[in-house]
């Protein structure tokens, strides 16, 4: 079978699954679930030594991961942001940046711009990222992931790495053990879970994560302005 088919089919799968559980009542499209005991699995995060290690994490910013965002500035880390469909870009956010008694709102979704420092590329450097942080649909026992359809966390992921974070860097995902699924097709664009960390369990794999090509995106994601200004540094890089 077509694997965007295949996927597109155990989407459908989900959402019925997921209208039982957590989404009744709920429309518009099927984004990743913002399940019960989340912060429990963003805490089960917090004890890994991965985490503990790193200095600089990167999130997306889907609702789901709230208290990871908290986390990790209480935890004296800085924050690497995605911006809600990576229109605004990155936003680098440190402790100091944003009040701790505000953070369950200034770190939520469009608020995310005004916390931090947005990252203007070209003139801008990433820096280093110790960690990765996203959510998903589903996610199967080898750390293969669903997403919503809009490739946002490979594209995440992509960028990131294309700004000189180590291909070594974890992606870690924060999901609900009823978001796992038998088996997923991976295509060869498809980032994958280092960490699927539930509220219960934490399953730890070994991954060979795709090279980033942003020359091969699809024109929605390439029109982005995040991704034409990080393709303006990698022309002048190259010159």
């Amino acid at each position: 079978m077509n694997p965007a088919l295949e996927k597109q089919i155990i989407r459908e799968k989900l959402a019925e699954r997921f209208a039982g559980l957590w989404l009744t009542g709920q429309s518009g499209p099927l984004r990743p679930p913002e399940f019960p005991n989340a912060s429990k699995a963003a805490e089960r995060l917090r004890r890994q030594a991965v985490y503990r290690a790193a200095r600089v994490i990167s999130i997306q910013p889907d609702p789901v991961l709230l208290q990871v965002r908290i986390n990790a500035l209480m935890d004296g880390k800085t924050l690497i942001a995605a911006t809600p469909g990576l229109k605004q870009g990155l936003v680098r956010v440190s402790p100091d940046m944003v009040p701790v008694a505000v953070r369950n709102r200034e770190l939520t979704g469009h608020a995310l711009i005004k916390s931090g420092r947005q990252l203007r590329f070209p003139a801008a450097n990433l820096g280093r990222v110790d960690m990765v942080v996203g959510a998903c649909l589903g996610f199967d026992r080898q750390g293969h992931l669903l997403g919503d359809g809009r490739g946002l966390l490979d594209l995440f992921y992509a960028l990131l790495r294309h700004l000189g974070m180590k291909p070594s860097a974890p992606l870690a995902i924060i999901s609900a053990k009823e978001q796992k699924v038998d088996a997923l097709p991976r295509q060869k664009w498809d980032a994958a879970a280092n960490l699927v960390v539930t509220p219960g369990k934490t399953l730890v794999l070994e991954q060979q994560q795709p090279t980033p090509n942003l020359a091969a995106l699809p024109s929605n994601l390439a029109s982005l302005p995040v991704v034409r200004s990080v393709m303006v540094r990698s022309d002048q890089s190259s010159n």
